[in-house]
């Protein structure tokens, strides 16, 4: 058996040579190979100018284009209820109707009023020609009779009595004049209570303004209403109105008139301006818009949007939105200088579909990167990808 001090050396040895071989593993190379870095490739393109049409996209809902709330001019008790919701009725046609027994009576008098009144101006008339003519023969006859008085032939009574005659029918004449003057005045007021008897008779049957469906319907058959109280809604849903509030650069680039886009359950509908707000609301100080779009497509309640365009933008530095770097607040492009990029800084403007405006920081002819910018630092060399490669 080994001694203590035998075994010691062992060990001391094994160690030294344990520490030798760890050396010798972890010795460098002597002619270590330096590796190249790779440079990126990046796809570049000219800033250029454009022209660009901006727009703001704002969404409401469908309404119908026309809507009458309707309600009667009299009191009264309803007599008929032709029509129920949801029905289609034409211009004219009956929707609800009032008791008119009195409203017919109220005509029938009127009308015999009118008929009486305009047989007393006729024989007024016919009664004024024939007290003239009999005024002009006992004037003859007075005449007369003063040359026979002149003479004595004549007693001084018979000259009295036919002046007396004379005068009488003189007044005859003048209140038959006043009549036949007044007759039209008359006439005019009988007839004017005729037709107000009418038109009364007319109320009592509420009728379609125009061509529609009819929305609601809020009285039965024996119901009292009052002209205060609506009781039917008539719609026309041939033509939807889409009804949205917007900015005050919006509303400066409308007009009404103009044609847009209007977009309901992603199917795309022709629209036109029908009215602008030219004063804003006091209170939000947006301008109310209302964009009309043919009903056989779409139908009241729907949820739309509107394309508004707003006002041209003529030859200005634009860059796709994929070139902008977004960092800590502040926005960067990277413009390519011979093989390396410089990160410039740059303020921004409108965003037009794909393409940002930038306002300052670059110029038109300068080239920036156009896609994957967060990868990239300020003066890293580069390579440009050419179209059709790939990027590394």
């Amino acid at each position: 058996m080994l001694s203590i001090k035998s075994r010691t050396q062992i060990s001391v040895l094994l160690a030294l040579a344990g520490v030798v071989l760890l050396l010798l593993l972890t010795a460098p190379d002597k002619d270590p190979e330096l590796q190249q870095v790779a440079v990126p490739g990046v796809r570049v393109a000219v800033v250029g100018l454009h022209d660009l049409v901006p727009s703001e996209t704002v969404s409401g809902r469908l309404d119908p284009a026309r809507r009458a709330k309707m309600h009667f001019e009299l009191s009264g008790q309803i007599d008929a209820r032709p029509v129920e919701p949801g029905q289609q009725v034409e211009q004219g046609e009956l929707l609800l109707a009032l008791a008119s027994g009195d409203y017919e009576d109220t005509l029938a008098e009127a009308e015999a009023r009118l008929a009486q009144e305009s047989r007393d101006i006729e024989r007024d008339r016919e009664l004024f020609t024939l007290s003239r003519r009999n005024y002009v023969l006992q004037k003859n006859d007075l005449d007369r009779l003063k040359k026979l008085g002149a003479d004595s032939l004549v007693s001084q009574s018979l000259l009295d009595e036919t002046r007396i005659k004379l005068l009488q029918l003189e007044a005859d004449v003048a209140q038959l004049k006043s009549s036949v003057a007044s007759a039209e005045s008359r006439l005019a007021l009988k007839q004017a209570e005729r037709n107000r008897a009418a038109r009364n008779l007319a109320r009592t049957q509420l009728l379609a303004p125009f061509a529609g469906s009819v929305n609601t319907v809020e009285a039965q058959v024996g119901d009292y209403v009052t002209p205060s109280q609506v009781i039917a809604e008539l719609i026309d849903t041939s033509s939807l109105d889409l009804y949205v509030e917007v900015r005050g650069n919006v509303a400066q680039s409308l007009q009404q008139g103009d044609a847009v886009e209007v977009v309901v359950d992603e199917v795309t509908l022709s629209g036109k301006v029908v009215a602008l707000q030219i004063d804003p609301d006091p209170a939000t100080f947006t301008h109310a818009l209302r964009v009309r779009v043919a009903g056989t497509a779409v139908r009241p309640g729907q949820v739309a949007r509107v394309k508004l365009p707003l006002r041209v933008l003529s030859r200005v530095t634009a860059v796709p939105t994929t070139a902008v770097l977004y960092d800590e607040g502040q926005t960067f492009v990277f413009r390519l200088d011979s093989d390396r990029l410089a990160m410039v800084a740059v303020t921004l403007g409108e965003r037009v579909g794909d393409l940002q405006v930038v306002h300052r920081g670059i110029d038109a002819s300068d080239r920036i990167v156009t896609h994957n910018v967060s990868a990239l630092s300020d003066g890293q060399q580069v390579r440009v990808i050419t179209a059709g490669s790939a990027p590394e």
